[in-house]
């Protein structure tokens, strides 16, 4: 079916099967319709050349072969928004100029404006629930759970799920809890998913109204606060030594900020802090840092509520890292102070540093030579001391 804005304001032209047509301009029709004046072309694959850009042919948005995609206009955008108010916030698109991007149908609207060519892949609602995963229980145990295990609640560095509110799964989560409704229990983690793929956050900024939904930026953000301890020099941490631990995958983490200069009037604010302009979203204006500038920075000066930016969620790799980087940190901390490992058979540290020393990223993340080197120098530092230590020896 073919659909074209017509001259007259609210008016469209549909190209529908002559039954259908029957049916639209019969007594019983809800909706008031004439027929048109003259007879439209038939669509042809050759048709589609942009000869007639307000025509919504098949490849515009729907699940034609992207080889076959016809290029998506501005005709074709408001044609979707007439027939369609609650379009899907978010596409996945495709240009020769930026490849691969996900952009909210409001920077379509704007890049269309200036020239921009592209084809739409798909819309957050065409994203297969089999790669989305089953529905979290709105009551489940699991839940109550981790919220017991955030971090500065006292969990133990070694627990296994040290650190798991920081990471993706939780995200998805913590959508899922704050999610009413069952369109939006549907369309919510699509929209994560989506959104997971931009590259800087403040891409997805669609203004108000049209953003993404609060739930969907609390999946893709988390106001806890990475313990960067581990990766401090020694003796510039105020509550104990560094271990000057490389920041491997964590190095590129994003943070996201009100303000990341001190000398501009104003705290910093995470923007999902209520003290934000706009609260509970990121927006164009918006500062962006990594981890690396963060550990480097003397001169934050952050909301002492929210502690001033929002991390980006770790991915698997990232979250495995910064578990094991603790667990490092701890067993030196433990040998520093000559006060035992962290496991009551001596033998238990040696194991724990063997373990440590073939941590790898499960993912083929980049691992540098440098950061690698500098990972398992600490590691054979510590098993010496280790081996020394009165504390901790090896069994006979």
């Amino acid at each position: 079916m073919g659909v074209q804005p017509g001259p007259g304001s609210g008016v469209l032209t549909l190209e529908v099967p002559d039954l259908v047509a029957e049916r639209l301009l019969g007594p019983a029709s809800g909706l008031p319709c004439s027929p048109a004046d003259g007879t439209a072309d038939s669509p042809k694959h050759e048709g589609r050349t942009g000869s007639e850009p307000g025509r919504l042919r098949p490849g515009v948005f729907d699940d034609t072969p992207v080889f076959d995609r016809c290029p998506v206009t501005l005709d074709h955008i408001r044609a979707l928004r007439t027939l369609a108010p609650t379009a899907d916030p978010l596409y996945l698109v495709f240009s020769a100029s930026g490849g691969a991007e996900v952009l909210p149908l409001n920077t379509l609207e704007r890049r269309l404006t200036k020239g921009w060519l592209g084809v739409l892949i798909a819309g957050a609602s065409d994203l297969p629930a089999s790669v989305i995963g089953p529905e979290e229980p709105e009551h489940n145990h699991d839940s109550e759970v981790r919220a017991t295990q955030l971090p500065g609640r006292g969990q133990d560095v070694h627990d296994p799920h040290f650190g798991e509110s920081l990471g993706l799964a939780e995200g998805r989560h913590r959508t899922l809890r704050q999610t009413y409704g069952t369109e939006a229990r549907q369309l919510n983690p699509r929209l994560l998913a989506l959104a997971r793929g931009a590259h800087d956050l403040r891409s997805l900024d669609a203004g108000r109204p049209g953003g993404l939904p609060t739930e969907v930026w609390h999946g893709l953000l988390t106001e806890d606060r990475l313990n960067l301890a581990p990766f401090r020099k020694p003796g510039s941490n105020r509550r104990g030594s560094g271990s000057a631990l490389p920041l491997g995958p964590l190095a590129a983490v994003q943070l996201y900020t009100t303000n990341a200069n001190p000398l501009i009037e104003g705290k910093g604010h995470s923007p999902l802090c209520l003290h934000a302009q706009h609260s509970a979203a990121v927006v164009r204006g918006d500062d962006l840092l990594a981890v690396a500038d963060l550990l480097a920075r003397t001169d934050s000066d952050w909301c002492s509520k929210c502690g001033g930016y929002a991390l980006r969620r770790l991915t698997d790799t990232q979250l495995s890292y910064y578990r094991a980087a603790h667990r490092l940190h701890d067993i030196k901390e433990q040998l520093d102070n000559q006060t035992g490992g962290p496991d009551a058979d001596p033998s238990g540290v040696i194991a724990c540093l063997d373990e440590l020393a073939t941590w790898q990223p499960a993912d083929d993340a980049d691992w540098c030579s440098s950061d690698s080197w500098q990972w398992q120098e600490t590691v054979r530092e510590l098993t010496r001391m280790a081996a020394r230590s009165h504390a901790v020896t090896r069994p006979s």
